[in-house]
């Protein structure tokens, strides 16, 4: 149908100096024909729909919607999961309200097939190009029907645009199974990559960026069935009876533990991407080479799918609400990695560069380091005294180091303190306040400086700091990304180590053989682990591939998802888990300045929290006018 449509251009984002693509300025409102009849105008029509192309990056929150210039409070989908706390506030996955967004995707949706509406009035120079956007348009289906599925199950599948005649009925469309939904989007990916041409630029999406997406797509959905009843996950209710959620059988799990296993082979075999630093030839390489990923993602070969940002234009806040205190420029310290992630990563040894797992930090003189005092400061535990706060760390994982500032870390040119108190020579704790002690003519401080301006844990102004003992650097740069709205930080969305590991947890998790033509899966493993600085390998198992991914996906937008896909979140956020932190404190019951660290509760407001496994699938509103089935239990 010949549409004549009114459109606001918005010029997004730039790519490499090979391409003028959205290399546009903005302009008013044009008609349709006149938008449509040039490169430009294309290219600027394009703009407006990859902006809304639902990633959850900077401008996420997921308390809220997509593309907020400021989210609120600085929230991230880290601190949704175990792996990270707010300063401020204890928000996790399993509360009302959190990842919704309905509305907002089926507004895409509807955009996206506006777009292939409008295709036959586009007039580009190259003719070619058309096959190029209609590949376009299916991996926007893919990507936003992705979006949906993984928060409601089976959703209305729509690919036409529909016109409202004032008879609701005729626009109504049912929910498809979850199962079927799956299937879908996987055809969509498909789709898009036999449309879509042979090139690696980050931005617009290619046959590389339809292969990645399916194989995270199709591992999700194989994670979904797979672990359905996990530890009680499994649902029931009219939406399970009818396969709306759920469903899944032995042999379509299979199939999609398969599809993964494909998708991934054909990036892996298009030989087009290599891990930025595959071997580094120290561990402090190592983890410049992964930090660079996320700070800089822009032509390195390993990032397949890039959002950046531009000022004057489309920015972040980023760096504005993480930068530690120190650093600060009125907000800052939002993110509290947690215990429990910090010390999951491996111990490395320097020599060898062989690691081990599960080795927990030194905190105590007598190897009790099962306990958690809560919130208040202990005299009861035989703690380890230290010489300095660097110490305990040392030897993991290098991509601690490049995710996590840990106290005592060098970082935007200045020393990171975050002190959570002091133990007096009599034994007697400043907890988490800043009270001088002098003792022997020196003056001490509970969080390290008179000032504190210039410390970055337990800041009173503005929950400018950690309550952890540890904030984030995966994202930051230490520097130039703290003024409001103009922070241009890249996002790398999709990269090729989630494909290796995609990979390597279809076959470990289903025991299929590994691809033809490729790599095999223990390879891939172990690919991604000696990128980051490791020199041995490890057998392919699926307790190590999680033990891998949760070191290399650690605190990234996309780890919340994790959790949901393998039905983790409700054994954790299990009404008597508090997210923990490592508090370091000085000590002077020696005579001489040393240092402790205690295992604490950090959650905030000093409550447990509880993931109901209904929060799996989020409610679908307005059922009572779209006459949708409700999921479980809503």
């Amino acid at each position: 149908m010949k549409r004549y449509t009114t459109l606001l251009i918005i010029s997004l984002f730039c790519l490499s100096s090979c391409s003028n693509f959205l290399e546009v300025e903005p302009k008013d409102r044009m008609t349709g024909n006149a938008l449509f009849a040039s490169d430009g105008g294309i290219n600027a029509y394009m703009a407006g729909l990859y902006f809304d192309l639902p990633i959850e990056d900077y401008r996420y929150d997921f308390t809220n919607r997509f593309n907020i210039t400021r989210c609120d409070g600085g929230k991230t989908n880290m601190m949704a999961t175990p792996e990270a706390v707010h300063s401020e506030w204890g928000d996790h996955a399993g509360e009302t309200g959190r990842f919704g967004n309905w509305g907002d995707l089926y507004v895409y949706v509807r955009k996206y097939n506006e777009l292939k509406d409008n295709l036959p009035l586009m007039r580009p120079s190259n003719p070619a190009t058309i096959e190029m956007l209609r590949g376009e348009y299916h991996f926007f289906l893919a990507y936003t029907y992705f979006a949906l599925a993984k928060r409601y199950g089976g959703v209305p599948i729509i690919t036409e645009v529909q016109q409202f005649n004032g008879d609701y009925k005729t626009i109504k469309t049912p929910r498809s199974k979850e199962v079927a939904t799956w299937k879908f989007i996987l055809a969509e990916c498909d789709s898009a990559a036999k449309l879509l041409p042979n090139t690696t630029i980050q931005e617009r999406a290619n046959k590389w960026t339809a292969f990645a997406l399916k194989s995270r797509v199709a591992l999700h959905a194989a994670s979904v069935g797979k672990f359905w009843s996990t530890n009680g996950a499994a649902l029931s209710g009219q939406a399970v009876t009818e396969g709306l959620v759920g469903g899944f059988t032995a042999e379509d799990i299979r199939f999609f533990y398969q599809e993964c296993i494909n998708a991934s082979a054909e990036v892996i075999k298009s030989g087009k991407f290599v891990l930025n630093g595959e071997s580094p030839a120290t561990l402090n390489e190592a983890i410049a080479n992964y930090g660079k990923v996320f700070t800089a993602g822009k032509g390195i070969s390993e990032v397949i799918l890039l959002r950046n940002f531009i000022y004057p234009g489309v920015a972040h806040n980023m760096g504005k609400w993480h930068e530690p205190n120190q650093l600060s420029v009125e907000f800052g310290g939002r993110v509290g990695p947690t215990l429990d992630l910090v010390e999951s990563y491996a111990k490395i040894d320097p020599v060898t560069r062989a690691g081990t797992y599960n080795v927990k930090f030194e905190t105590t003189t007598d190897g009790n380091e099962n306990y958690t005092v809560g919130y208040a400061f202990s005299k009861n535990i035989n703690y380890k005294r230290y010489d300095n706060l660097t110490e305990i760390f040392a030897n993991r994982d290098p991509r601690l180091y490049a995710s996590v500032i840990l106290p005592g870390t060098q970082w935007g040119g200045k020393t990171i303190i975050m002190q959570g108190g002091l133990v007096k020579n009599n034994g007697d704790a400043i907890w988490q306040a800043n009270d001088k002690y002098t003792f022997n003519g020196v003056d001490y401080y509970g969080k390290g400086d008179a000032s504190e301006g210039n410390v970055s844990g337990w800041v009173s102004n503005r929950a400018n700091g950690t309550r952890s003992g540890f904030l984030l650097k995966k994202y930051l740069t230490g520097t130039n990304d703290q003024v409001w709205d103009q922070v241009v930080t890249p996002f790398s969305e999709l990269r090729y180590a989630e494909v290796l590991l995609n990979y390597a947890e279809a076959v470990a998790e289903s025991s299929l053989p590994d691809a033809g033509g490729v790599i095999t899966a223990r390879e891939a493993l172990n690919k991604v682990r000696k990128r980051a600085g490791f020199l041995d390998n490890v057998d392919l198992t699926a307790q190590n591939v999680r033990y891998e991914r949760k070191a290399e996906f650690a605190l990234e937008y996309n780890a919340t998802w994790e959790y949901y896909r393998r039905r983790e979140y409700h054994t954790f956020f299990n009404n008597t888990y508090h997210r923990r932190g490592l508090i370091a404190m000085a000590d002077l019951t020696t005579g001489s300045l040393k240092y402790i660290f205690v295992r604490a509760n950090v959650e905030p407001g000093n409550s447990a929290k509880s993931f109901e496994p209904k929060a799996y699938y989020r409610p679908i509103p307005g059922i009572e006018n779209n006459s949708l089935i409700q999921n479980p239990n809503y």
